[in-house]
């Protein structure tokens, strides 16, 4: 939450979604179930290609799990939330 935002290598929206989340703020700008959503596309593209991607699946069931928890209409940083209540 301090040092990741804050590198050259980075997406600078990284730091922005580092403040939200130390906020507690997860005002959607995008939303929770279109990750998950993307994730699932990832996840079916590879099968059809024969790719493994063992940790887009497990974002995804991740991602899953939290939609289904209620957080779909959240931004898709809400995952920190629901893996901060130990889902």
């Amino acid at each position: 939450m301090d040092t990741l935002p804050k590198m050259s290598v980075c997406a600078p929206f990284t730091q922005a979604k580092a403040e939200m989340i130390r906020k507690d703020d997860f005002e959607v700008q995008f939303p929770l179930e279109w990750m998950y959503k993307d994730l699932h596309l990832a996840a079916l593209t590879a099968y059809e290609l024969s790719w493994p991607l063992p940790l887009a699946n497990c974002s995804k069931e991740l991602y899953a799990a939290a939609k289904q928890g209620g957080l779909g209409r959240k931004d898709f940083s809400a995952i920190y939330q629901f893996l901060k209540t130990g889902f």
